[in-house]
């Protein structure tokens, strides 16, 4: 995975009762060659966006970054194929890429979330006093 730009942004003060939400979208499929091994691959560009929203949905914050995911595989021709036909992946493999997308961005979004002061976008562990 290469990540290709980083862009966060906060409009104004996280209070209580900000939503987070986070997701993926996949913007474009290549074929890109990779010489150095010899072999074909795709190139799967995606942006991870996290948006941070008041209780009246005011966007407070904004994280987003993009990059691409290569992929190899036998039958990339025929999945290059359906994405320009239907802007979609198969489902097995959409969900390959989508989730190392959600891995490696959402640590990244909590970096850029303690930068910015606001809450992490993911629920972190604390430890609490035993009784």
């Amino acid at each position: 995975m290469f990540i290709k730009n980083i862009d966060a942004k906060k409009y104004e003060e996280a209070t209580i009762g900000v939503k987070v939400n986070s997701n993926t979208n996949l913007k474009d499929v290549k074929e890109q060659d990779l010489a150095a091994l010899n072999k074909k691959a795709l190139s799967i560009d995606f942006e991870f966006i996290t948006r941070y929203l008041s209780q009246k949905d005011k966007k407070v914050a904004e994280i987003l970054i993009g990059g691409n995911v290569l992929f190899l595989g036998e039958n990339y021709k025929k999945i290059l194929e359906g994405w320009k036909k239907n802007k979609k992946l198969p489902d097995d493999i959409s969900l390959q890429v989508i989730n190392l997308i959600f891995n490696k961005c959402s640590k990244k979004a909590i970096l850029l979330s303690d930068d910015l002061q606001l809450p992490s976008p993911i629920p972190l562990p604390f430890a609490t006093k035993k009784e």
